[in-house]
């Protein structure tokens, strides 16, 4: 059962409003966090399913830009082939090597997949993605995290809503902002 009182507070943390019947999910809240618009989404409010984080990036439309295929596009997940029998396991779990990026402590620990290796290999290296991404990691053990420079982050994480500490929610949307404000600044 959906918990309101909880509901509202997410909201109140990242100067929000809950947001009812726009979508098909239990949960829904637009609010912003570091000056980026926000959105937090939980299809159901129960186990097995998760939640998601939104930060929009691009605030303000400019008439005179022109959406390239080239702009980045970019999937990090989890490896799940790791240590020293990892390409034994890559085979048998039939996971993809992803993308070659610059930074190898990021590859090793993280399957990457992009449209634009270049764009990809700049944002992986910029100061702080990877203390970032491990803090995302190490707090929300998130699935998948996807980024597009013409529209901003998104991240899931498979805890469901009822199980969600709103610490760790004001947390999350911090690093995911962090994230946003070097994608902002850097394309």
């Amino acid at each position: 059962m959906l918990d309101t009182a909880k509901v509202q507070t997410a909201a109140e943390l990242i100067e929000g409003r809950v947001i009812q019947g726009e979508a098909p999910v239990a949960v829904m809240i637009r609010g912003t966090v570091l000056g980026f618009p926000a959105i937090f989404q939980a299809i159901y409010e129960g186990w097995p399913f998760g939640v998601t984080y939104i930060i929009e990036t691009k605030v303000v439309d400019d008439p005179d830009h022109v959406c390239d295929k080239n702009d980045l596009v970019m999937n990090i997940m989890h490896r799940n082939a790791k240590g020293p029998l990892r390409s034994v396991m890559r085979l048998l779990l039939m996971e993809s090597r992803g993308v070659a990026v610059g930074d190898k402590r990021i590859q090793q620990r993280y399957l990457i997949s992009c449209n634009n290796n270049s764009q990809a290999d700049r944002f992986l290296r910029y100061p702080g993605v990877y203390d970032a991404l491990l803090k995302l990691e190490e707090m929300t053990k998130f699935n998948e995290i996807q980024i597009k420079v013409n529209a901003g982050l998104s991240l899931s994480q498979p805890k469901s809503f009822n199980s969600l500490d709103l610490d760790v929610y004001l947390e999350t949307f911090r690093a995911v902002s962090e994230l946003g404000q070097i994608l902002f600044d850097s394309f």
